[in-house]
């Protein structure tokens, strides 16, 4: 009996872009929020992210602007994916911060907290520092830092994904290499742009913006740093024929088999994307080491799993080969934290001939049942695979 295994992994749209319900909506929609105080929304693979500001010493937000979705924005050199851009997020403006000429000073703290535990995301940082002054001779350059201070469950730390000109990433901060009185601002001189990954597997992690002072003349008299972000998530999808409909997944704690893949790294989309058809190898399902087997009352099959969070696993079976998953082909079962093992029973009860076909795993929160073949999922794996019906079996 033979098996393949398939992933794919779709950055998501970070600082939010809003998508209705997982599984059965995979239009955005325009429901991301921006506040001086909170942004919030949610990502295409319907995971939630708030990400709650807190203001340092008499920092005060002058505005708080949500960039929509936009998927005809221009792929930016600075980001991975290149065309981030295309995703949701937000943008603010800090006033009223402390200074000190030639030295840095902490503007803001944002803590990003998702509905789900999500593995290393992308955050992608443009347009963040700040210039004021009357005059170009008479001005305040506020270079920016972003340093990491913490999250949840274990410490993050950052590596550097793409872009950052002029700036060096440490696993603990972004800052300039060298600050200096620059006749005109951009991307590396003053503003930071570019990705970070957040490594880790995290329902939170919290950042805290700073301020280098670089006073050139009289300087100015209103301190001004403007910050934009946007976040990707790693996705698993799926890699069945194109008849049997895309799945994909963000990726979380929990998976199928020992291990789980990212896909679809280069490009940022707002729905499922499959990747061509069995062109990928996953592990949860293995002929050396995995059998479906046969009664006289349908097939069963033990589905290895890490499972650190109480998850469901579904299984589909294309029985009759007509190239979709139907509802009577659906089995599903419940793993507990810490299982290592999923036991899926199929019950066919018209006959069923010999030959391949294919089978579709998905796990997902146990909360969330994984009623559709097809659509996003905010947690977990999707895996297909070619496999073959013995109705010869016993």
């Amino acid at each position: 009996m033979k098996f393949r295994r398939t992933l794919v992994c779709s950055t998501l749209a970070f600082a939010l872009t809003c998508v209705q319900a997982a599984h059965a909506d995979d239009t955005p929609s325009s429901l991301f929020t921006n506040s001086a105080a909170t942004a919030m929304g949610r990502t295409p693979s319907g995971v939630k992210v708030i990400v709650r500001k807190t203001m340092i010493g008499k920092t005060r937000v002058t505005s708080a602007k949500a960039t929509p979705a936009d998927p005809s924005a221009p792929d930016d050199e600075y980001l991975i994916p290149a065309n981030a851009k295309a995703t949701a997020g937000f943008v603010d403006l800090y006033e009223g911060f402390a200074t000190k000429t030639d030295a840095w000073t902490d503007v803001a703290e944002l803590t990003f907290v998702f509905s789900r535990p999500v593995r290393d995301p992308h955050l992608h940082i443009f347009g963040t520092g700040g210039s004021s002054g009357t005059s170009t001779r008479n001005r305040d350059d506020y270079w920016a830092g972003v340093q990491l201070v913490g999250g949840s469950p274990g410490r993050p730390s950052f590596s550097k994904a793409a872009g950052f000109p002029g700036y060096m990433v440490t696993a603990d901060s972004i800052r300039p290499q060298q600050v200096y009185s620059a006749p005109s601002t951009t991307c590396g001189v003053v503003y930071t742009c570019g990705t970070v990954t957040v490594s880790g597997t995290l329902t939170r992690f919290t950042i805290r913006l700073r301020a280098r002072d670089v006073r050139q003349g009289n300087g100015a008299t209103t301190p001004q740093m403007w910050a934009a972000f946007k976040l990707s998530l790693t996705e698993d999808a799926s890699d069945a024929p194109t008849s049997y409909g895309a799945a994909a997944h963000a990726i979380s704690d929990s998976y199928l088999g020992r291990t789980v893949t990212a896909d679809h790294g280069a490009t940022v989309s707002m729905a499922p994307r499959a990747l061509a058809t069995d062109s990928d190898v996953d592990d949860a399902v293995d002929a050396t080491r995995t059998q479906l087997t046969r009664d006289e009352g349908g097939y069963t099959l033990d589905v290895p799993v890490t499972s650190r969070s109480d998850s469901s696993v579904t299984g589909w079976i294309d029985f009759d080969r007509d190239g979709r998953f139907d509802p009577n082909e659906r089995a599903r079962t419940s793993v507990a934290a810490g299982e290592t093992v999923a036991t899926l029973r199929w019950v066919t009860p018209r006959p069923i001939g010999s030959g391949p076909t294919w089978l579709r795993l998905r796990l997902t929160a146990d909360d969330d049942p994984a009623a559709s073949p097809t659509g996003w999922a905010d947690t977990g794996e999707v895996e297909d695979h070619l496999i073959r019906l013995d109705h010869e079996l016993p």
